[in-house]
């Protein structure tokens, strides 16, 4: 038994090395899965950064400073949203009940602008009607299963279930940027075009430039 405890002892300070965690940081599940999505899909460019534990309570600024960003632009998050006029079966992925999207935080989600992205994935001829959209911050619960990943953590890699990714077309110049990387604490830095190749996100006009105040904890 004590051999088995040194054994375990020795690959969890091999597996803490190798995601360089901070002392009072264990590795987990979600933060596993992340990291081998990430690999298995060679994303050369990917970079891992862990931050302060008060990361959340700082000012953009701050944050972008912690994660070397020259500015608060390439700062983004992921979001689960559900079309709630979409049928709760439906899989087809140009009507998909849930997708996530990846916008600034230095931006709004502007979701009429997402249900043309969604509508443009069809034929003119085909494409569905206006009504039949509309997208809410998806629950909790259906962030969890779909993702894995809890509040402040989630990524687009690694998730349990296969859902269109959009990524907002503003992210598109800066050719780098950060996300969540599978735990609250843990930041992916990664290249637009590693990220749009790796997980085939859709490329669209979703967000408006920021005005006034929003949420800074929502998503990522």
């Amino acid at each position: 038994e004590n051999k088995m405890t040194a054994m375990e002892k020795r690959v969890e300070a091999l597996e803490r090395s190798r995601f360089q965690c901070p002392k009072e940081v264990k590795v987990d599940e979600s933060m596993r899965r992340a990291r081998k999505d990430v690999e298995e899909k060679h994303c050369f460019s990917a970079q891992w950064k862990w931050v302060p534990t008060n990361y959340y309570d700082r000012p953009m600024a701050e944050r972008a400073k912690v994660l070397g960003a020259a500015s608060t632009l390439p700062l983004c998050k992921s979001l689960v949203l559900e079309n709630k006029q979409a049928p709760s079966s439906n899989e087809d992925p140009t009507n998909p009940k849930y997708i996530l999207v990846v916008i600034q935080y230095e931006a709004t989600l502007d979701v009429q602008k997402l249900a043309n992205a969604i509508r443009a994935l069809r034929p003119v001829k085909e494409r569905l009607n206006y009504n039949q959209f509309d997208f809410r911050v998806a629950t909790t619960e259906d962030n969890d299963s779909l993702t894995g990943y809890a509040h402040n953590s989630v990524t687009p890699y690694g998730l349990l279930k296969d859902i269109p990714i959009v990524l907002s077309e503003a992210v598109v110049p800066l050719h780098f940027f950060w996300m969540g990387g599978g735990h609250v604490r843990l930041k992916l830095g990664i290249s637009v075009t590693e990220f749009i190749k790796s997980t085939n996100a859709i490329v669209a006009d979703i967000s408006q430039p920021r005005d006034g105040s929003v949420d800074d904890n929502e998503g990522d």
